[in-house]
C-alpha cells in the first residue's frame, strides 16, 4: 500500500496555538532558530505522533515536558505536520508507526523494534526545508 504526506514547513513552538483542528501525522524536534534568515537547524527528531486534532493535541501534549527537557542551550523546539484527512484512524496509525519504525525518534516507545503491519510506501512530500513562516496557512477540515 501506497500513503503520500504532504508535510508543511517548520513552525516554532509559541506556533502551535495556530495549528489546525485536522487530523495529522507530526514531527517534534529540537533546533536552533536563525532570526535574521527565518530558518532552523534542526538538531534532532524528538518524536513522531498521529492525531484526529493537530491543535489540541500540541496545546495539551502529555510529552510536553519531556520534549522541553532535551533541549540543550540555545535551543526551542520546532513542529511540523501532514495533513491526513484522506485517511481513515487506523491508516494514519499505520503510517505513523512506520516513520517511528524507521527514524527511531528517542521519545517514542511504541514501533521501535517491530512493525506489525503489512509492508507499506510512503511518500513525503511538501516543503520540507527548514524555513520558519511568519504564521500557519494550514486549513482545517
Amino acid at each position: 500500500m501506497n500513503y503520500q504526506l504532504d508535510v508543511q514547513g517548520y513552525y516554532k513552538d509559541q506556533s502551535r496555538t495556530g495549528f489546525p483542528h485536522s487530523s495529522g501525522i507530526y514531527f517534534v524536534y529540537r533546533g536552533i532558530y536563525i532570526p535574521h534568515l527565518k530558518t532552523v537547524t534542526l538538531m534532532e527528531l524528538l518524536y513522531i505522533g498521529e492525531t484526529e486534532n493537530l491543535y489540541d493535541r500540541h496545546n495539551e501534549h502529555d510529552k510536553r515536558n519531556e520534549f522541553l527537557a532535551r533541549l540543550q542551550e540555545g535551543e526551542e523546539l520546532f513542529y511540523s505536520f501532514a495533513l491526513t484527512e484522506s485517511l481513515s484512524n487506523e491508516q494514519r496509525k499505520k503510517v505513523e508507526a512506520a516513520l517511528i519504525y524507521e527514524l527511531c525518534p528517542p521519545l517514542n516507545v511504541q514501533n521501535l523494534d517491530s512493525f506489525i503491519y503489512d509492508e507499506i510506501t510512503i511518500n513525503v512530500l511538501g516543503d520540507r526545508h527548514a524555513y520558519i513562516p511568519d504564521q500557519i496557512n494550514a486549513p482545517s477540515y
